[in-house]
């Protein structure tokens, strides 16, 4: 089967159950499905596309892996790609965008690890609800694989500057989230802080690591009055409250449910601000 031939939209089903869906994107994207469980003769039909792509005269392109229905994969299976590898690893470096959407933590985390691995190959991993922002990378609608995680939040609350966080923090946007709250807090009569956190997939490492991250969340804590936590992983909340006797800002941590009892503890302080 020449799969040069296949149009934009149309897909290449595996034999046998049809475990293994591969569709063209866009004339430099595809996106591999697998579902069920990885059989021997989905590895096939997978070595058969990477083949074509290698020999394409059109070189680099994006590739989306949904493994998102996948319910693990056969030993045959396991055997068989890697008796390819070589064939597999000449595709994936051949590529500029590579984006991973899974629902299973293990999945994800191993991604990340060969990535690591891997001089020269980035993965850049979603969570199933993160699958528009993936294919939106991939599409080349987005310029940073998770742009859009953070992101203000309006609220009708003056002197509270309120910012929602969903997806995972790279770097990129780790920094572009430490500028959007200093812009916030620019304003002399804005000193209060709440950050939402819903469907939050962590961080990574090197987000953490960055000097404009660190030294800009070390100028806010000297501008802030009251810090907000509303939703999140528990031990962010427990962070919270250790912390809170630590450093300058006051801060309280809330259930997700909460956040109108959060907006009223910063007003609480705000009109203290203004009356004072």
């Amino acid at each position: 089967m020449a799969l040069t031939s296949i149009k934009e939209g149309t897909l290449i089903r595996g034999t046998m159950a049809a475990m293994l869906d591969i569709e063209r994107l866009a004339p430099h994207a595809h996106r591999i499905v697998v579902m069920a469980q990885f059989q021997q003769d989905d590895v096939k039909t997978l070595l058969d596309f990477v083949k074509d792509q290698n020999a394409s005269a059109e070189k680099g392109g994006h590739l989306l892996i949904d493994v998102t229905a996948m319910a693990g994969f056969s030993l045959a299976s396991v055997v068989e790609e890697l008796g390819h590898m070589g064939t597999f690893m000449k595709y994936i470096y051949g590529l500029d965008r590579i984006a991973i959407v899974s629902d299973e933590e293990w999945i994800r985390t191993a991604a990340r690890l060969e990535s690591a691995l891997l001089p020269g190959v980035v993965y850049e991993v979603y969570d199933e609800d993160e699958a528009d922002a993936a294919r939106a990378w991939i599409m080349e609608e987005a310029d940073e694989p998770h742009k859009g995680a953070f992101h203000p939040l309006y609220i009708d609350a003056p002197g509270i500057a309120a910012f929602e966080l969903t997806g995972r923090l790279d770097r990129e946007e780790s920094e572009r989230g430490v500028a959007l709250v200093r812009a916030s807090l620019e304003d002399p009569e804005c000193s209060n802080l709440m950050i939402v956190i819903k469907r939050w997939h962590g961080f990574d490492p090197d987000a953490a690591i960055s000097r404009e991250v660190m030294a800009g969340k070390l100028e806010l804590m000297k501008k802030i009055e009251r810090y907000a936590i509303v939703g999140g992983p528990a031990w962010i909340r427990n962070l919270a409250s250790t912390f809170s006797v630590l450093v300058k800002p006051e801060i309280k941590s809330f259930e997700l449910d909460d956040q109108d009892d959060a907006i009223a503890w910063l007003r609480e302080e705000a009109t203290q601000s203004v009356g004072a």
